[in-house]
């Protein structure tokens, strides 16, 4: 398994949506190789449960909500002032999908994918970029979608798409401080958010079969293999404006 801790300078690390999914599996790896991790959760009860249920001194957290600027600039000094350090590792896992066609997607519905997925990477990103000085990385959680389309998910693609574009765009920006910028593109991960917000009820099994019907390799992935590969490219520091597939083969069909 990649270390973060002993295989780069990486000590604070910044989690948005750290409190499920991949996220949740981000902080724990993390927590495991003796990092410290700072958590950014939207439902303050969900964040403080899961804080201690972790029960490790080494993580702390705040609620709010990342379509706010001013939520990731309080979130970094709150970090800076609870760890005493910068964040070295940022993480933008928080994200949100909606399952509706273009033809019907209401204003609000597409401004809240946006907002949510794309404001709020750019507004952690941003602060990330102007409290570091040399070293250090972002990684964030895009989608196969963001490469490909998907026929009633037309808010999440284009929101997926633009994380990709704004991640190859900080990494030459941010190269010269020595900050690597990558993305992990899964396909479908065995996660709530696979699950959730189907216009009719379906079944679990359903929906696993649909879409292992569309991964080469059979099975679906486990939100701490995605993990695993978030921590690998935050530990290398010659990898940079890459989106990595984490899909079982489902972009190279």
């Amino acid at each position: 398994m990649t270390s973060i801790a002993k295989e780069s300078p990486t000590r604070l690390a910044m989690i948005t949506g750290g409190t499920s999914g991949v996220g949740l599996e981000c902080a724990k790896l993390l927590l495991e190789q003796g990092a410290s991790v700072f958590i950014c959760g939207h439902n303050a009860d969900k964040l403080n449960r899961v804080i201690s249920e972790l029960d490790n001194a080494n993580v702390k957290g705040v609620a709010g909500d990342v379509r706010q600027a001013q939520t990731a600039i309080d979130a970094f000094a709150q970090a800076q002032a609870t760890f005493g350090q910068p964040v070295d590792l940022l993480i933008n896992s928080a994200g949100t999908i909606l399952r509706e066609p273009a033809s019907s997607t209401s204003d609000e519905d597409w401004q809240f994918v946006m907002d949510v997925n794309v404001n709020g990477v750019f507004f952690f990103s941003r602060s990330f970029s102007q409290q570091a000085t040399r070293g250090g990385a972002i990684v964030n959680v895009s989608s196969t979608c963001g490469q490909v389309g998907a026929a009633g998910l037309a808010a999440y693609c284009a929101s997926k798409g633009a994380v990709d574009q704004l991640t190859r765009s900080m990494a030459l920006e941010l190269a010269a401080q020595t900050i690597t910028v990558n993305a992990v593109a899964p396909g479908a991960i065995n996660s709530p958010m696979l699950y959730s917000k189907h216009a009719e009820k379906v079944e679990a099994q359903d929906v696993k079969e649909a879409n292992l019907a569309n991964i080469p390799v059979g099975s679906l992935a486990e939100p701490k293999e995605v993990a695993r590969s978030i921590l690998f490219l935050a530990s290398e520091p010659h990898i940079t404006g890459t989106i990595l597939s984490v899909d079982g083969g489902y972009t190279a069909a």
